[in-house]
């Protein structure tokens, strides 16, 4: 367990370092809850001095409102609106990608720090998304990986690059490896076993490619937090309701608040132990130090392995994933 106290040192030492100024951070989902968390600490610790933020959202609405809260914390922000819709849709996710990366390229430092995502949606009932993927599947996993993937040429540029997925990192599952859309074998847990092992063996699989040496990815699970707004399509309004002020309530007390929760999210994004740094890096999730791939618990501490995935790679499971994802993507890519 990382005590709050502990999270918010690493994070203020970290921000501290000259190494540290003119970050440039991209937010995935940081219109509510974590990601909003994250955002809001992010600009926190960047007061005062330049740091370039984007922040992908759905309406202008939205964007506009953060960005007024966000560069009144840091008025020595960049922050640049990026809208995308439905990220639930690949093509979406892909035009929000390449929005950030032409604006990115076009700076005369072109590179990308921190890349944290945690856009959420999820949906009792299988529904395609147009791509051949399930909506839920698509926004918790495929339009990740597009923002990954499209991005990753600018990460490469950074001397301290790190991904964070919020998601469900060490719940890993059951993988359908001959069902990998899910067309057969789909329901809620089934979904949520399956994307979390997607997640945890793609990253490895990036990592491990000799160009990605300079990037280090996290998959981390952020335990229950209240306040995220989270609403569950297929779900009966009484049923919605009662999550939305019963559950949520419970979450509040039992769980972390959206800005420990955000802090969180951030430490995952800067301590050292989820870098390549040999000498400060923990094991990362093959059980190998400093391999650039993390799983993170709830309370923030990594977890080398697990019987889940030790069992997956051992049916080429990674390699399966990379090749599966890789030609979902192709779709989008050459769209």
């Amino acid at each position: 367990m990382v005590k709050y106290a502990e999270i918010l040192s690493s994070n203020k030492a970290f921000f501290s370092e000259k190494s540290s100024q003119n970050l440039t951070a991209v937010f995935v989902g940081a219109t509510n809850g974590i990601g909003l968390g994250a955002l809001r600490a992010f600009a926190r610790h960047t007061s005062g001095t330049p740091a370039t933020i984007y922040v992908v959202g759905r309406t202008e609405k939205q964007l506009s409102s953060l960005k007024e809260t966000i560069t009144s914390i840091n008025t020595s922000a960049t922050f640049i609106p990026v809208l995308a819709t439905d990220l639930t849709t690949l093509e979406d996710a892909k035009l929000a990608a390449d929005e950030i990366a032409r604006h990115v390229s076009r700076q005369q430092d072109a590179k990308v720090d921190l890349l944290i995502m945690s856009p959420g949606y999820v949906g009792l009932n299988r529904e395609d998304n147009g791509s051949g993927v399930d909506r839920v599947q698509s926004i918790r996993f495929y339009s990740r990986m597009v923002f990954l993937n499209t991005l990753a040429p600018y990460l490469r540029k950074s001397s301290h690059a790190r991904v964070v997925s919020v998601l469900a990192g060490g719940l890993e599952g059951n993988l359908f490896l001959d069902d990998m859309a899910l067309e057969k074998n789909f329901s809620l847990p089934k979904a949520a076993d399956h994307g979390a092992s997607e997640v945890s063996l793609y990253l490895e699989e990036f990592a491990k490619r000799p160009e990605n040496q300079s990037i280090s990815l996290v998959h981390e699970f952020p335990g229950l937090t209240g306040g995220t707004g989270l609403s569950i399509k297929g779900l009966p309004g009484w049923a919605q309701f009662l999550f939305d002020h019963v559950a949520t309530f419970i979450f509040k007390i039992i769980g972390y608040s959206v800005d420990e929760a955000g802090e969180r999210a951030l430490y995952a994004a800067t301590t050292p132990k989820f870098s390549r740094d040999l000498e400060q890096a923990e094991k990362g999730s093959d059980g190998v130090v400093g391999s650039g791939a993390y799983i993170v618990h709830s309370d923030s501490s990594a977890i080398p392995s697990n019987k889940v995935l030790d069992s997956l790679r051992g049916e080429g499971a990674g390699q399966k994933v990379w090749e599966w994802t890789s030609q979902v993507l192709s779709k989008v890519n050459s769209s």
